[in-house]
């Protein structure tokens, strides 16, 4: 009996003391945010390997060291409903990560520019329109009467038309839009036979599951892709929030160079420290990161950093095709290197 009832009261006693730990725990946690800058991030797809610095610096609190409590999430939160770029522009979030040419549709009006890119993630566009190897199609001019499975755009059509003509024929391809986030189960499904995906993730799953792919980069075929994908903020900031952005800038910095310099440790932390599916396969995700590691630093090793000549080339071809129509003025403002470089 006296065995039982010092158990009873054990109990209720650990209990009590790992709840009151556990609140204390707590506590802290919000006390320590309650001092950190707050902000709010929106990744452009599912986490991936072109999120490896963001990730990097988080589990290494370098963002805290910086005063800042990162938040971030992802277009699964909706499906993919709402464009990272949109919920920017709505004040929903502080920073949002996509492809420069959101840029170009979405930020600016007769008002005005209302966002641009801060910093660009990769120096090379690492997307590309694929299909199965045994399709034994050898040029964007052989894309026959085949099902293109889209993300319900006009510019992927312009792209691919314009690669195809380019390469000696005219497109005879149908659509059809899964949605977005489902456009690669689609292809594996053979729902479709060409999808535009990216060579540092789509085209490395394909290789584990052992699937040759062709590949057709938009850049080999007259069209010159721009940045993808950049980081945005909105062009309004207060003194306080350019100061926050700079220092988040900062440490991006220092993580994509210690991510460049060593993958397969940025790879790991992915598998150990995320919980994720995309995060599951080591084997995949050591490829896919030594796949993209050689485009987050520029010739110089800086990493971040644009050129003009790259941002006007992509503006004026979609200015030839009408899909977009902006002033000098605000195209000269559609990218900054100032956060990076101030």
């Amino acid at each position: 009996m006296k065995k039982y009832i010092l158990i009873v009261f054990l109990v209720p006693f650990f209990a009590c003391k790992q709840n009151k730990q556990a609140s204390t725990e707590v506590a802290d946690k919000k006390d320590s945010i309650a001092v950190l800058d707050t902000l709010h991030l929106a990744l452009d797809w599912t986490p991936n390997v072109l999120h490896a610095g963001i990730f990097w610096a988080e589990s290494q609190e370098w963002f805290k060291e910086e005063g800042i409590y990162l938040r971030w999430d992802t277009p699964e939160i909706d499906n993919y409903t709402k464009k990272p770029v949109l919920r920017l522009l709505d004040g929903e979030v502080d920073l949002a990560i996509g492809p420069s040419e959101h840029l170009f549709a979405f930020a600016a009006d007769s008002t005005g520019l209302k966002a641009q890119a801060v910093a660009t993630i990769l120096q090379a566009d690492r997307s590309a329109f694929v299909l199965k190897a045994d399709a034994q199609v050898g040029s964007p001019a052989e894309i026959g009467p085949v099902t293109y499975l889209g993300y319900h755009t006009p510019l992927e059509h312009e792209i691919l038309d314009a690669m195809i003509v380019n390469a000696g024929a005219n497109p005879q391809y149908q659509t059809s839009e899964p949605g977005r986030l489902a456009v690669w189960d689609a292809f594996m499904q053979d729902s479709g036979q060409v999808a535009w995906v990216f060579l540092h993730w789509e085209a490395i799953l394909a290789q584990r599951q052992g699937l040759e792919l062709t590949s057709f980069v938009p850049n080999d075929y007259g069209v010159p892709y721009g940045y993808s994908s950049v980081i945005m903020a909105r062009t309004e900031l207060d003194e306080k929030k350019t100061e926050l952005i700079k220092r988040f800038l900062k440490v991006l910095d220092r993580a994509y160079r210690a991510v460049s310099k060593n993958p397969a440790a940025a790879a790991q932390n992915l598998r150990a420290n995320y919980e994720h599916s995309n995060f599951k396969d080591w084997l995949f995700i050591n490829a896919a990161m030594a796949d993209i590691q050689p485009y987050f630093l520029n010739a110089k090793k800086d990493w971040g950093q644009m050129k003009a000549e790259k941002w006007q080339a992509y503006y004026q071809w979609m200015e030839e095709r009408g899909l977009a129509k902006l002033p000098a003025a605000v195209m000269a403002e559609i990218f900054t290197n100032k956060y990076l470089l101030d």
